[in-house]
């Protein structure tokens, strides 16, 4: 028979590993959003290198580009991502 004591320790357990799938996931999203930054700036850089080739050649760069790229990666929301990225790791140079 199972005693109280036991179950409420194998309840912990399955707790435990809930929370650190959940904590799993939430990283791998994390990573997920630093691919996507890279993938935003490597865009934006083509972006640039593009608009200089226009003006080298004499030529008009399309109208409103530079407007989308700068729109679509937002600097805030980056250094959000990156100021909870360190605290974590801040977080976890404390508890080691």
């Amino acid at each position: 028979m199972t005693s109280p004591t036991d179950t409420a320790h194998s309840q912990d357990h399955f707790r435990w590993r809930h929370d650190h799938l959940e904590a799993l996931s939430i990283l791998k999203r994390a990573e997920s959003a630093i691919f996507a930054y890279q993938a935003r700036i490597l865009a934006h850089e083509a972006e640039i290198e593009r608009h200089e080739d226009h003006i080298a050649h004499g030529k008009t760069p399309p109208a409103g580009e530079h407007a989308h790229f700068a729109e679509v990666h937002p600097r805030e929301h980056n250094d959000d991502l990156i100021a909870a990225i360190r605290a974590l790791g801040a977080h976890l140079e404390r508890t080691s």
